[in-house]
């Protein structure tokens, strides 16, 4: 017997995957509010996917509204977070993973020279595949990025396509709904609504389904683009054009500006100032990704590394800021101790440096610990002189430390607790 894509986004096993996805991401959120929602979810997760999975079938499930999150980033326009509310994330979720597992899809996007937001590929293979065409004998790159990408792209030529390739329209009007959620919070963010997708043109970021339909919306732009003799690698909105001379590598690029146009799309030249383009020899190097790659080498970026430390220095000015006000002295308050500091920091350097466990050994690891050591030992002197200070508080001293107190717990006693 077979199934309609629409009784399969509305399977209690799909929607139970999908959760999984949405339960991992939104743990790994820096957002303390997003991970309580998912918690709150979760209290009650048999329950709630049992409504999802009933709406469904009744053709009666309401996105509602998301909320719009202008995340500000130094030096640029902040980026445009659309969230939505848990069940519909579950449901977009839901819709991805059915949609991938579809052959008309997958041969659709799965582009020997496209990345990110693919199952199964990863930065590493696209690094790797940058390394691969200078082995080849690429000698000359140009590296750019596409403006406004998300809020670019035509939606309704990309529910089109994707309608005609499965020559399934169940699941047609749900998808639409997925892609359009209204922003329910537009009076407050009104000097940024510019940077968000409407319902014609654009794709929020934050929705799950934006890679599936970016890579289907470039499809077009990845086939002409590794037709000659250059070689040009995308990852979402990053490409890099790598070729064997300047002249053939810089006549590639016009052809991507032009083709990018006809797109609704905009992008970046080297020399006009963003930082967001360059070109040159490959010898010298260049960035992608994160990383700056020559013939012999691959490691951190200089901005990368930049942007990491910043990060760790930002937690340790925080911790030491909470405990000179005194935090400390409330029963509840141990995320900024010694112990869960130290722990945080440990755990974002090994993450960070998870990241880029493809790179070469190099002094670019070696700088980043001398940098943190620096770090960790100004913050310990400011740690030990204000733990000095609160030798009358021995109960303040272990919340400092981050050793838990027995009192500091919470009771439920079965008898009445009496007086002394």
């Amino acid at each position: 017997m077979s199934f309609t894509l629409y009784e399969e986004v509305s399977d209690q096993d799909t929607l139970a995957a999908a959760w999984r996805h949405v339960r991992r991401s939104g743990m790994l959120s820096q957002s303390e509010k997003t991970k309580e929602s998912i918690k709150a979810f979760d209290s009650d997760i048999d329950t709630q996917l049992a409504k999802i999975a009933s709406l469904l079938r009744e053709h009666s499930f309401d996105f509602g509204t998301a909320k719009g999150a202008p995340i500000k980033r130094p030096g640029k326009e902040p980026r445009p977070l659309l969230v939505p509310e848990v069940p519909a994330r579950i449901v977009q979720r839901s819709l991805l993973d059915t949609l991938q597992n579809q052959p008309g899809i997958q041969a659709y996007v799965d582009h020997p020279c496209s990345y990110g937001g693919l199952p199964k590929k990863n930065r590493a293979d696209a690094i790797r595949h940058a390394c691969e065409a200078i082995a080849d004998g690429a000698t000359y790159f140009i590296r750019s990025d596409i403006h406004g990408f998300f809020t670019g792209i035509l939606r309704q030529g990309v529910l089109d396509t994707i309608q005609e390739t499965l020559r399934d329209d169940s699941i047609a009007s749900l998808l639409n709904e997925a892609t359009s959620i209204e922003i329910g919070n537009a009076e407050e963010i009104q000097p940024y609504l510019h940077l968000f997708p409407d319902y014609n043109e654009g794709i929020a970021q934050g929705c799950c389904l934006s890679p599936l339909f970016g890579n289907i919306y470039m499809h077009q732009f990845d086939e002409e683009m590794n037709r000659g003799d250059v070689v040009t690698l995308r990852y979402i909105d990053d490409f890099v054009i790598l070729g064997q001379d300047r002249e053939s590598t810089e006549q590639a690029f016009r052809q991507a500006r032009r083709m990018l146009q006809a797109l609704n799309l905009s992008v970046y030249r080297p020399g006009d100032g963003s930082r967001k383009a360059a070109e040159g020899s490959i010898k010298r190097g260049f960035e992608f990704l994160g990383c700056t790659i020559t013939p012999h080498c691959v490691e951190p970026s200089r901005a990368a590394r930049s942007a990491f430390l910043e990060r760790v220095r930002n937690q340790l000015d925080l911790a030491a800021h909470e405990m000179r006000a005194g935090l400390h002295e409330l029963p509840e308050h141990y995320r900024s101790s010694l112990v869960q500091t130290l722990s945080r920091i440990s755990r974002m350097i090994r993450g960070w440096t998870e990241q880029y466990r493809f790179c070469n050994p190099s002094d670019a690891f070696t700088s980043i610990d001398v940098k943190v050591d620096r770090m960790v030992g100004a913050y310990l002197r400011s740690f030990f002189k204000h733990y000095k200070k609160c030798k009358r508080s021995p109960a303040v001293r272990r919340r400092l430390l981050g050793i838990w107190l027995a009192t500091d717990s919470s009771r439920t006693p079965i008898l009445p607790i009496r007086s002394k």
